[in-house]
């Protein structure tokens, strides 16, 4: 069973670039996501939970211990960096028994190594150089290398990254066995939320070195902390915004249009998001007296592949992204009339 994760005011400046207070409590097996940018700081976070860098200040504590201080070898942590820095000379065996090799540890693990190669099914691979590996294959092997000796902790650094559509699904599904067989904790990073719908039972936002945003995926993607946050979890209709009236349902302007909103703005939160998703359109009038609905316009539609943007106007512009077959059903076409309907509770209130 994995360990219980703390961050305590993690402080950590690396050539300028600065972990700047970083707090953070895991739970013992809980599967945490964070996402962010690249130069957000992500890599640098675990590379410091991971005893590769000294803290400047602050403290970092699993089960309760102070592992502040310890190098990476006294901690129990299986890391995944993001390249796999396997060595291209040895075979996939040789490869996974370097951890052990690392470590020194005594006696024979070669039940280990067979068991960890049997689960990944890395078997019929065993005595093929690195060199020779695919870009999942490699993966696979830097993942075995990471949980062979059954760390309570395991750090991954994009680890579905330049995967192939295949690979990465088939990587993804690896994934989740090792965390259930395991049982351990898991910080997985990444740049891409929908890795983050997929596998997290928590997730965070991090921007310029500090986590902004954390909670389960409920409250993270549907309830954004600001604007940045907002803009990184899809949210693609976002505007400056002030509150008109407020009651029971507060009314926010928009500038071209009044929309009503479930919760009225905290001080600082002066913009509004709607995902794509919470909003439809229709043909004819929908019958609720309690939704925002408005008389907009197709003002444009954008090719995108599987799926369609639809850019409606209704004073501002809205953009939803819908499947092709779905949207060629509806038989709108750009400059069309059309009526939007979205709920008070979709009109998210965000610090800029």
């Amino acid at each position: 069973m994995g360990g219980r994760l703390e961050l305590r005011s993690v402080y950590k400046d690396f050539g300028g670039f600065k972990l700047d207070n970083v707090s953070l409590t895991l739970d013992p097996g809980e599967y945490y996501v964070l996402v962010g940018p690249t130069g957000s700081g992500k890599t640098l976070l675990l590379e410091t939970v991971n005893g590769f860098h000294t803290v400047d200040y602050g403290m970092v504590l699993f089960d309760g211990h102070d592992i502040t201080d310890l190098p990476p070898a006294q901690r129990s942590v299986g890391y995944v960096p993001q390249t796999p820095n396997l060595n291209d000379r040895q075979t996939v065996r040789e490869n996974i028994e370097f951890t052990v090799r690392l470590r020194g540890l005594p006696g024979d693990w070669s039940n280990e190594i067979n068991g960890v190669m049997e689960m990944m099914s890395l078997g019929p691979l065993a005595d093929s150089k690195a060199m020779s590996l695919s870009g999942g294959e490699r993966r696979k092997v830097a993942l075995a290398r990471a949980i062979v000796l059954k760390p309570d902790l395991l750090l991954l650094d994009e680890p579905l990254s330049s995967l192939d559509v295949s690979s990465k699904q088939a990587l993804r599904d690896e994934i989740r066995l090792i965390h259930r067989y395991l049982g351990c904790t898991v910080i997985h990073v990444t740049h891409n939320q929908q890795e983050a719908l997929e596998l997290a039972t928590r997730v965070g936002v991090m921007r310029r070195g500090t986590i902004v945003n954390t909670g389960t995926l409920r409250e993270v993607f549907e309830d954004p902390v600001d604007e940045y946050a907002a803009r990184f979890l899809g949210y693609t209709n976002i505007y400056p915004a002030k509150p008109v009236e407020k009651g029971r349902v507060t009314k926010m302007s928009l500038g071209g249009v009044t929309v009503r909103a479930a919760k009225p703005p905290r001080p600082g939160q002066t913009m509004v998001g709607i995902h794509g998703d919470d909003v439809t359109f229709h043909g004819v009038t929908p019958v609720n007296i309690r939704d925002n609905i408005f008389k907009a316009t197709v003002a444009g539609v954008a090719d995108t592949g599987p799926s369609v943007t639809v850019t409606l106007d209704l004073g501002v512009e809205l953009h939803i992204s819908q499947s092709k077959r779905r949207f060629t059903e509806t038989g709108l076409a750009v400059g069309d009339a059309v009526w939007v309907q979205f709920s008070p509770e979709s009109v998210k209130q965000l610090a800029p």
